[in-house]
């Protein structure tokens, strides 16, 4: 091999784990996002069906 081919190959693999580790990077972001989004959520979703619950009990 000449000296181009593998500095072409080894930048080709140095791009590959970056763009990898990138990705990686991107969706741990997003899942703590979402759990941050559902953590604040979850209060107010489950005190709306407590008082559906109630409401339904009561016969309204």
């Amino acid at each position: 091999m000449f000296h181009n081919d593998i500095m072409y190959s080894v930048m080709q693999e140095r791009a590959r784990d970056l763009r990898a580790a990138a990705k990686a990077d991107r969706d741990a972001a997003i899942v703590r996002r979402a759990r941050r989004f559902w953590e604040e959520r979850a209060p107010r979703v489950a005190s709306r069906r407590s008082r559906r619950v109630r409401l339904a009990a009561e016969g309204r």
